[in-house]
Formats: structure tokens, C-alpha cells, sequence
């Protein structure tokens, strides 16, 4: 017995309690309607034999001229879809980009790729690239422009403050999601067209000069002393130690957040207290093992002292009273307290926790280590270390400076 609708359905009846003052659409394909509940209101509706679903919306008229002009171009763009491939009644943007990040998280289970790097994503893709069209946009309303403004959006949104590299960085992850649907089969293209962003000079953030280290430094000492009770001393000691290992280390924030104590260890050497972090390839931005030496083991020393959880999986950065790793955002709060107490924040320049790595780099290039040692301790390229800092004049430090400052291939010590 053939099946209720197996073949496409063949014009519409005319003759309907249901339906009133039915009009016909490009020779049946379609219909536009009243309904007793439309109050004179015209709807549109066609059969989708592709889905076996019938597609009906309002046309917002009582006019029936006007309805069956709006039926047609409905009807119109309906066979435009289907003949592009897209399934008219196929998931919404908001969806894809979920099912997506699901995807990408069973790269990080399998270690395709790290779970920071599925975090990057995860803020790219809800906080921006979702809302450019919107959750609930369906994907069949999507062609291969519908990204094209997406760089001009972006900056509006953040007065010109955004980078051009972060908008290229985040087309890459449009055109990722966007090949993905056309593997599964939700969308007939694998590729959105993109503006054109030519970065003939990488940008340059803002780091500290050694005179300005050496203010934030003592500054720093005074917010800690500051603290009005235990659980501010707690917090703002371990992110006054969080900024000097990565200051002398200059690992990225990421790896640093993620640390345990059994990736790290205090050596002497030349008597000096050395730490050494061991870092695995699941925390590290590039997916590779790094071995990192550096001064700084008093810090880390210091926080097994007033840190309850130092077990070997016990994270470095920890809570107070609770086993478990201090948020990120916990992190920003207090930095961005630090520096309205240092009065930081009515600098021009702009410090963020990556100008911590910025200088620890930099120190290293003013002591003269040599750029391929540099890259490998910072696990970066040294491509992208000579393009990035062949800008600094290594002769241009300034004598009373260096006279709080001893900089070596071990990095740095502030002479009090």
C-alpha cells in the first residue's frame, strides 16, 4: 500500500472548509489563504516534498493582490533553495554552531586539539560569531556573502578597538563551522566570502619599560599588603605570584592557569632559586611538550607555604579552602583592581596579562639570548619573534634602569 504523500503532492484543493479565498501559485505549486481565525489576514503555504513537510507563513496583508505577489517571491525562493540544495526546514545558525563545539570538543577527547584552544572557540562562536546573524537564523537563508560585513560589524561593536588579526582569526573559525555543515550535509557551500585583510605590520602590544616594571613591582607589594581581610590576602597573594613566575617565565596565561605541581619543581643553580616547568602538550597552545627554566622557585616555594593543596595534582593556582582551580575571571577582577590601586589604568598604554609575557620576552632579547632560545622557551616561532620584536633598539636602555635591574639569559632580579 503506497504511503500517505510518497510522491509530491499536485496543487492544492480549492474547496475547503479551512481554507477561504485560496488562490493558486505558479500553477499549483503554492497557495495564499484566509483562514476564520486570520481576521482577513492572506497566509502562504506549498507542500516540501524533499522533507515531506508543508511550509506556511504569514504574509502580513489583507489584500489579496499584495498576497499573491508575496506568495510568488515566497515560492520563488523556495525552488531557489531547493535547487541550491538547502532543505528549507534545516537547522538554525545558533544550533549549528553548538553541534559544532561539540565536534571540536571530541578533538580535544581524542587530542586533536587542546581544551584551551576549544575554550578560544567556544568565546568566538557565542559571543560573536552567533550573534552576527542571529540564533535562530535558519541555515537555508544563508549564501556564500552573508559573512562579507562581518569585519565592518565587528569593529562597530568595538569602536575600532579590534584587531585585525583577531577578525581574520575569527573568519577562520566562520569558514571552519561553514565546512563542517556542507561535510554533514546542512548546507550545499563549504566557504563564506570574506573581506580581505592584508596585515603588512604585526601589531605591537603594549609592554612595560623597566622604569615602569619597576613601579608596578613595588606597587604590586602594597596592594598585597592592602588586603582588608584572609581571604584578600589569599587571593591577591597568589595573583601577585601568579604575575611574577609568569614575568620571569613568560609562559602564556593559559598554560600558567593550567599548571599542576607535578609539572613544575625548585632547582638551585649559581645560588639562585631556578624553577623548572614541565609542561605537557595538553595545556600548551601549540600542543607540544615545553620545558621551561627560569628564576623565580622563591615564588612558587612561597605559595606552597600559605596554599593548603599542594598534592602532585593539586593545581598551582588554587582555591583557598577548596580543592580546585581559581577561575579565570577571578583572575581578570583582581588585575584589573591591581591596576586601578597602582594607577595603571590611566596609563595610555593598555597592560593586560599578556604584557607579562611581552616583557619576560623582552627582558631575554635585552640580555642578549639569542632568538632561537628565546622562541623555544616561549614556544612560539622565531619567525614570529623576529617579526614581532626587531623593532627594539637593544642600545637604547636607559643607565637608571638598569641600576634596579640585573637581566640575564635566567631572566630578571628588581634590586630593592
Amino acid at each position: 500500500m503506497r504511503q500517505k504523500h510518497q510522491k509530491p503532492k499536485r496543487g492544492f484543493k480549492l474547496d475547503s472548509k479551512t481554507y477561504s479565498n485560496q488562490v493558486p501559485i505558479l500553477g499549483g505549486k503554492g497557495v495564499v489563504y484566509t483562514t476564520p481565525q486570520s481576521n482577513g489576514n492572506y497566509y502562504f503555504r506549498t507542500w516540501i516534498a524533499e522533507e515531506a513537510k508543508n511550509y506556511r507563513v504569514g504574509l502580513r496583508t489583507k489584500i489579496q493582490e499584495d498576497a499573491v505577489k508575496s506568495g510568488e517571491d515566497e515560492m520563488l525562493d523556495i525552488l531557489n533553495k531547493l535547487k541550491q540544495g538547502h532543505k528549507i526546514f534545516g537547522m538554525s545558525w545558533g544550533d549549528l554552531g553548538n553541534l559544532f563545539l561539540e565536534h571540536t570538543q571530541n578533538r580535544v577527547d581524542t587530542n586533536r586539539i587542546t581544551q584551551r584552544r576549544h575554550a578560544t572557540l567556544t568565546t568566538q562562536i557565542n559571543r560573536w560569531i552567533i550573534p552576527y546573524l542571529g540564533k535562530n537564523r535558519r541555515l537555508s537563508d544563508l549564501d556564500r556573502n552573508s559573512f562579507i560585513n562581518y569585519g565592518m560589524w565587528r569593529r562597530k561593536k568595538t569602536n575600532n578597538e579590534v584587531q585585525d588579526s583577531t577578525i581574520r582569526n575569527e573568519y577562520t573559525t566562520i569558514n571552519a563551522i561553514i565546512k563542517y555543515a556542507e561535510r554533514s550535509g546542512l548546507v550545499p557551500f563549504s566557504r563564506f566570502e570574506t573581506e580581505e585583510i592584508k596585515i603588512s605590520q604585526p601589531s605591537r602590544r603594549d609592554t612595560f619599560t623597566l622604569e615602569e616594571y619597576r613601579v608596578f613591582y613595588k606597587r604590586l607589594r602594597e596592594w598585597v599588603d592592602d588586603a582588608y581581610d584572609t581571604h584578600e590576602v589569599y587571593y591577591r597573594s597568589l595573583v601577585r605570584d601568579f604575575i611574577l613566575i609568569k614575568s620571569n617565565t613568560f609562559v602564556r596565561f593559559g598554560e600558567l592557569h593550567a599548571l599542576k605541581w607535578s609539572m613544575c619543581k625548585v632547582i638551585k643553580r649559581k645560588g639562585q632559586k631556578m624553577i623548572v616547568l614541565d609542561l605537557p602538550a595538553e595545556i600548551t597552545k601549540n600542543n607540544k611538550d615545553r620545558q621551561v627554566v627560569s628564576r623565580g622557585g622563591n615564588y612558587l616555594e612561597r605559595i606552597k607555604k600559605y596554599c593548603e593543596y599542594t598534592q602532585k595534582d593539586d593545581f598551582v593556582f588554587n582555591h583557598q579552602h577548596k580543592r580546585g582551580q581559581v577561575s579565570k575571571n577571578l583572575f581578570y577582577k583582581y588585575w584589573n583592581n591591581l591596576m586601578k590601586f597602582s594607577g595603571f589604568d590611566k596609563n595610555e598604554k593598555h597592560f593586560s596579562y599578556y604584557t607579562l609575557r611581552h616583557f619576560g620576552i623582552t627582558a631575554r632579547l635585552y640580555a642578549g639570548v639569542p632568538y632561537y632560545d628565546v622562541a623555544r622557551l616561549a614556544g612560539t616561532g622565531v619567525d614570529f619573534l623576529q617579526k614581532h620584536y626587531e623593532h627594539l633598539d637593544m642600545t637604547k636602555l636607559m643607565d637608571d634602569a638598569l641600576k634596579t635591574f640585573s637581566i640575564d639569559k635566567d631572566g630578571f632580579v628588581l634590586r630593592d
